[in-house]
């Protein structure tokens, strides 16, 4: 009879974690569904501020950051190969960031500590001075990617090439033309 009862016990008490641990479960979906606006509300916001429509948008990414300070949602998608990025304050819908690349060497970006001058070297520039650093000629080379990331007062040029045998990338500083980082590997 005794086992039968600590059977008994231990069934409810296992029970009772399982339902406990569901319970917890679900509240923090609940939270976070009621605490955080919706992926559905992020859309909108972002085709709002971008009067585009939204059969024309092709969203890659809408995921929530709960691991920084201010939560937010992180958004990326394209249009008319245009990558656009978002930082959406997930409480209120604010637009913490805004960004995109037109793969034409040209950025625009919507941060409120943004740079707000043009005083940062072109494109070409940036160019030039990767290709003179890897001792090559525009020729020679296939660019993959150039971005230009304007935020906190810095403007820093990301370039990606490559030749029939190695890839390169730099990172140019826009304002004093120096080379701040620059990788070469093989091709694969």
């Amino acid at each position: 009879m005794k086992v039968s009862t600590n059977k008994k016990l231990i069934v409810t008490i296992i029970s009772c974690f399982c339902a406990l641990v569901i319970l917890g479960i679900l509240g923090y979906f609940i939270y976070l569904k009621r605490a955080f606006i919706s992926k559905e509300q992020v859309k909108e916001i972002v085709i709002k501020d971008t009067q585009l429509s939204e059969d024309d948008i092709s969203f890659k990414e809408i995921d929530l950051d709960l691991e920084e300070e201010t939560k937010k949602y992180d958004v990326e998608f394209y249009y008319n190969r245009v990558e656009y990025n978002y930082e959406i304050e997930a409480k209120t819908g604010k637009i913490i960031y805004s960004n995109y690349n037109n793969n034409n060497n040209q950025d625009t970006d919507n941060n409120s500590s943004s740079i707000v001058t043009d005083n940062y070297i072109s494109a070409e520039e940036a160019k030039s001075i990767a290709l003179a650093d890897a001792g090559l000629n525009n020729n020679e080379v296939t660019f993959v990617d150039i971005d230009l990331d304007l935020r906190n007062n810095q403007a820093i040029y990301e370039i990606d090439f490559e030749t029939n045998t190695l890839e390169y990338d730099y990172k140019i500083d826009g304002f004093s033309k120096n080379i701040i980082n620059k990788n070469t590997e093989p091709r694969d």
